[in-house]
């Protein structure tokens, strides 16, 4: 039966600050991790490519692995593995931005090797973190409310990092040469993983695990089977896939857009970062009113139909700030209030699914998403930093080639544009009852 008894502000709140955590260092990682390896640390554009598509793939496969432990020991284990990673998240967020002194074959192993723990970890806690909201309500209007929550804090971890991260690490570094943003860059990163391993004790401690799994005993190939079965399962994994395809375009690209094609400094890249960054923590509310009406799938639509008017505006605005910001608010506007909706129908797909491909393996389930989300990102990283390497993108130039403008519009607007309508067909698709 469902459990109408209404989730205390203190449980919500908690479990918030798990992806306040979590976009802490993926706004780290998703905004300036290739700005910090090309600009700061001084690595070859191919090998930046490279680094950001390999160290997705490997450490993803961590994700299966974590859910289908997940599934194999039940659901009380969740706060405890939160509990026990939160601290060595933080560790391996800081060696990321950690510059050691070493040979240019040296750099790129160390940045890659980083990259790839990091991600282990960061598969092995927000893997049990995504699960957990099955886990503490079944009301599908608590979950939205969850949900909201945790986009909340999504939004206000990725809005500090936008805020603060060009400033901070000018401040902290003492200047603008590439030695002091070295050493600025690694304090504030070690700032940053301290303040996002409190978050994720905070996570373990305020969130109750009211309806646990029961441990899963059946074989792995046919717990696939059955989540393959799942029509809603595999759509609610596609909408994931294409929407953080669009979000590491976004956030990817913002630097080198406001540099190259609006002619700005970094400063404006940020800008433009945190811009979008408060409004979709603005319009995160939204969503709960939006989906009671329409319904949730209807409301996808209806955001998605605004955010690709918002990328053909701005592919028209051109160098026009005016027309760029004008695009860019009705852009996050609607990200904002979609947002929550895309781990609703996650949520949905894994426990109101159909009864006959439902395993009550949800562990699994989740772990599966979040390798979708993971390989998104990292082809688009890949994809991006060929974009840079086919414009012959100059490493802290003044002046770039002519060429290199079209190059970026395609990362920035051509690309998540058409990730944004490949959304609108898995919608489309999605089973008719809600």
């Amino acid at each position: 039966m469902e459990n109408r008894q209404a989730l205390s502000m203190k449980e919500k709140m908690a479990y918030g600050c798990g992806d306040a955590a979590s976009n802490m260092m993926w706004g780290m990682t998703s905004s300036y991790l290739m700005y910090y390896y090309t600009d700061i640390y001084g690595l070859p554009l191919i090998a930046v490519s490279w680094i950001l598509l390999v160290a997705r793939v490997v450490d993803a496969f961590c994700d299966p692995v974590i859910g289908y432990v997940v599934d194999r020991l039940g659901g009380l284990i969740v706060p405890r593995l939160i509990r026990v990673l939160a601290i060595p998240f933080g560790i391996t967020g800081f060696v990321c931005f950690l510059a050691l002194p070493l040979s240019p074959g040296g750099k790129v192993l160390w940045a890659g090797l980083t990259y790839i723990v990091f991600g282990a970890i960061y598969s092995c806690i927000n893997t049990p973190y995504g699960a957990l909201a099955v886990m503490i309500s079944r009301s599908a209007t608590q979950r939205v409310g969850l949900n909201a929550f945790r986009m909340m804090g999504c939004q206000a971890g990725s809005l500090l990092v936008a805020l603060l991260t060009i400033p901070a690490i000018t401040w902290l570094g003492g200047g603008e040469s590439a030695a002091q943003h070295r050493y600025g860059m690694a304090v504030y990163a070690l700032a940053l993983s301290v303040l996002c391993s409190v978050l994720w004790l905070c996570v373990a401690r305020g969130c109750t695990v009211r309806h646990p799994p029961a441990p899963v005993r059946q074989g792995l190939t046919v717990t696939l089977r059955h989540l393959c079965g799942n029509r809603q399962w595999v759509l609610s994994n596609l909408l994931a896939f294409f929407y953080f395809v669009g979000q590491a375009a976004l956030f990817g690209f913002a630097l080198y857009y406001s540099r190259v094609v609006l002619g700005g400094t970094e400063q404006l890249g940020a800008n433009i970062i945190t811009f979008i960054t408060v409004l979709l923590f603005a319009a995160v509310p939204a969503c709960l009113p939006l989906a009671r009406r329409l319904g949730t799938v209807r409301s996808g639509i209806i955001c998605l139909i605004a955010q690709g008017a918002a990328y053909l505006a701005m592919a028209v605005a051109g160098a026009s700030m005016t027309g760029f910001f004008l695009s860019v608010a009705l852009l996050a506007l609607a990200q904002g209030v979609m947002s929550p909706l895309y781990y609703t129908l996650l949520a949905q797909a894994v426990d109101d699914g159909d009864p006959r491909t439902s395993t009550g393996s949800a562990g699994l389930a989740y772990s599966i998403n979040t390798w979708v989300t993971k390989l998104a990102m990292g082809l688009t990283g890949f994809v991006l930093a060929q974009f840079l390497s086919q414009g012959h993108y100059v490493e802290n130039g003044v002046t770039q080639p002519p060429e290199l403008s079209a190059w970026i519009t395609a990362g920035f607007v051509w690309l998540p544009l058409g990730a944004v309508c490949m959304q609108v067909f898995c919608l489309l698709a999605w089973p008719a009852k809600e």
